[in-house]
């Protein structure tokens, strides 16, 4: 661990200070940034779309009516001598029915269960009321030639639902990476402030130092003069760093949902865990667990689908409709449902396309050749998949021996520096070779930060594309919320 103390900046208007981890920062990102937030609502609205499927699958029952419908027209009817006549009807009616529907997934049809009452009240003449009632009635309508949309959603819509679950987690991973970038960021800013200010404070010494040695002769003006400048670098170094911690503390804040009167203060975090992955396990997880899976079967489905409404759709159609019940009418409510009769209707419906210039089958070509396309875009992806696999286990293999190098190069830049100082003071090397040894000790420090940052950024990147954690070695699952 770096042995140098970290102070925090003044900001105005401060009210609180809060000493933050790496690990509450991803914690409190997860739970409060808007990136989590559109995260669960776009997981939300998966789930409402998967619901509404399954709802397709259940009787649908409905209760409709009109109470009342008031009408007072003038009508035309062809009398028996073959001429037309005028009369007028002004009456009110009221209607109300009762009906249980059920999609057939196997067929693509539809088969309702319906019961209907009727009552028309005559304003002028004998000012009589009517009742009609349909006690029983069964409906059954069946496309003869159709792609059967509801059979395709059975195996797309569970694919879609299990793709937005995981993609879920794989969004509150990337929340996870975002929150380690905006960390490190500040933490970083921090250490340049942190290091302006020891050089500042090392600069106004040394030029104090370097007076009395001029005095005496021990140095030129030109090392003064250099010294003086470096003091004048420090402090609008110094100035710039600043005004970036400045930004860097908002970025975090305000992702972590923060207001204003809150200053962050990170902490320098461990090295990320040590774990041994090798790149046939990482595929293992990857296609196990990443949504890219669903997400191809998902697409090729949709492009079959489109395939097969286009052949269904091209030439003969047909449609039956059946419906068998009874009815019966009376003045007397009670006996409406006496004396009923029989009701039956048949139809067949056809549609052939006589000349449509090759529509139908361009369109039938035209859904062949997106599947094609579809088909050589999920390979291509598939590779590519593959290939950011391999690329991740690399970059995180590497990280251990990265972590120890940079560590190993800190210590000595600042053994180093500690050991130029003391040495300049004595008068036995020069100011190049004192800001050589400075300039070698901040870009060591600096390096760590960025070091300790790609390798946690790698880390998540792992978790990110298997979903699983391999520090406890079990797959990643994030509470879902109950809708």
């Amino acid at each position: 661990m770096i042995g140098w103390l970290l102070f925090v900046l003044p900001v105005a208007g401060q009210q609180e200070e809060r000493v933050i981890s790496l690990e509450e920062a991803i914690r409190l990102a997860q739970e409060q940034s808007l990136d989590a937030m559109v995260a669960k609502s776009q997981l939300r609205a998966a789930y409402w779309q998967y619901r509404n499927y399954k709802a397709d699958l259940l009787p649908n029952v409905k209760l409709a009516g009109t109470l009342p419908s008031f009408n007072r027209t003038l009508s035309s009817y062809l009398k028996e001598d073959g001429t037309y006549k005028y009369v007028s009807s002004n009456s009110i009616s009221e209607q109300l029915s009762l009906s249980v529907t059920q999609n057939i997934p196997l067929t693509g049809g539809q088969l309702s269960l319906q019961s209907q009452l009727e009552r028309v009240d005559q304003l002028d003449g004998n000012k009589e009321t009517e009742y009609m009632s349909v006690p029983f009635n069964v409906v059954f309508s069946q496309p003869l030639v159709t792609a059967n949309p509801l059979k395709w959603s059975m195996k797309i819509e569970p694919e879609k639902y299990k793709q937005a679950r995981q993609q879920f987690a794989v969004s509150m991973e990337s929340v996870s990476v975002q929150a380690i970038s905006y960390y490190f960021d500040l933490l970083l800013a921090m250490i340049n402030v942190n290091i302006d200010k020891q050089n500042l404070k090392s600069s106004e010494k040394l030029v104090q130092i370097a007076q009395g040695k001029r005095e005496r002769g021990l140095i030129s003006d030109n090392d003064l003069l250099q010294l003086k400048l470096n003091y004048l670098n420090a402090s609008s170094s110094l100035i710039q760093t600043e005004q970036a911690y400045e930004q860097k503390m908002f970025a975090l804040r305000n992702y972590l949902g923060y207001n204003d009167r809150v200053v962050i203060v990170p902490e320098i975090p461990g090295e990320c865990p040590e774990i041994e992955v090798t790149f046939k396990h990482v595929i293992e997880l990857a296609n196990r667990n990443n949504p890219f899976r669903y997400e191809v079967v998902c697409r090729l489905l949709e492009a079959q689908q489109q395939v097969a409404g286009a052949k269904a759709g091209r030439g003969f159609q047909a449609d039956i409709y059946a419906s068998i019940g009874f009815t019966g009418s009376d003045k007397n409510f009670k006996d409406t449902y006496n004396n009923l009769r029989n009701r039956e209707s048949v139809s067949l419906g056809i549609s052939i396309p006589l000349l449509n210039w090759g529509k139908g089958r361009g369109q039938v070509e035209l859904a062949r050749s997106r599947e094609e396309i579809a088909k050589m875009q999920v390979e291509q992806d598939m590779q590519a998949f593959e290939q950011n696999v391999l690329t991740t286990v690399k970059q995180y293999q590497e990280q251990n021996r990265l972590n120890e190098i940079v560590r190993l190069a800190d210590t000595v830049a600042q053994k180093r520096y500690k050991t130029a100082y003391e040495t300049f003071v004595l008068g036995q090397i020069s100011v190049l070779d004192l800001n050589t040894a400075q300039t070698e000790q901040d870009n060591a420090r600096r390096t760590y930060i960025s070091q300790l940052y790609s390798s946690w950024v790698y880390f998540y990147n792992l978790r990110k594309l298997t979903l699983y954690d391999f520090e406890k070695k079990e797959d990643i699952i994030y509470q879902q919320e109950k809708y």
